[in-house]
């Protein structure tokens, strides 16, 4: 993708090597987004760079495990060179055949998909469950060391549980009794659709395409 000298001043975006997917020294596969990272070493998997702008720059990543799990805490996803400024987070209960929304996520949620943004702080015990958009991990903030975006499953169950979480029997009692609170922590699949790469807080630059892509170093779903 980028070539060693090839840069007139510091990008914070492009890899500071050359990227050959065909060489597995400098390949960036999908598998680098489980695997483990030694002496400090970040590995990331990469896709290509939004060289057919203004044709959307789209990926799916879809996890499955072949059996149900619950959610135990939260979601992250660690991006490299900027998060995504739209993205999507699926979740399937029966393997696939089937898709609904676990949360979106944009810089403007109006705009992206016509929702008011939220956060889970915003829910009550009442609509726990409810999806909502949160612009929390979207908006170019002047960092690129902001690197996690999260679905915080801690928060949800600090409704129930206290902020400390040291109520779970209370938690528990209320995954027995509440109608769909179980199923909305439960999934055998998610799908993280990535609709629009960092941006960098400014417009798409046309004369600098290869700055626009997905970097993905680690993704963490702690379940049972």
């Amino acid at each position: 993708m980028n070539r060693k000298g090839d840069e007139k001043q510091e990008n914070p975006y492009l890899c500071s090597d050359e990227c050959d997917a065909s060489n597995p020294d400098l390949a960036h596969p999908p598998q680098l987004m489980q695997d483990r990272e030694r002496n400090g070493l970040i590995t990331y998997w990469q896709t290509v760079t939004w060289g057919r702008h203004p044709e959307p720059l789209l990926a799916n990543i879809t996890m499955s495990w072949n059996k149900s799990l619950e959610l135990t805490d939260d979601i992250q996803i660690t991006f490299e060179y900027g998060r995504p400024t739209i993205m999507v987070l699926d979740k399937s209960m029966d393997h696939g055949r089937s898709w609904q929304p676990y949360q979106f996520y944009a810089d403007d949620c109006q705009d992206a998909f016509n929702m008011q943004p939220k956060r889970v702080r915003d829910l009550s015990p009442t609509n726990l469950t409810r999806v909502i958009c949160t612009e929390q991990y979207s908006r170019w903030v002047g960092s690129k060391n902001d690197k996690n975006v999260k679905f915080e499953v801690r928060e949800r169950f600090a409704l129930f549980a206290g902020p400390r979480l040291q109520n779970m029997d209370n938690l528990y009692t209320r995954m027995e009794s509440m109608k769909g609170l179980r199923d909305f922590f439960t999934f055998t699949n998610l799908r993280m659709r990535l609709l629009r790469p960092a941006l960098g807080g400014t417009y798409v630059q046309r004369d600098n395409l290869l700055k626009y892509f997905y970097a993905i170093s680690n993704i963490e779903v702690p379940a049972r």
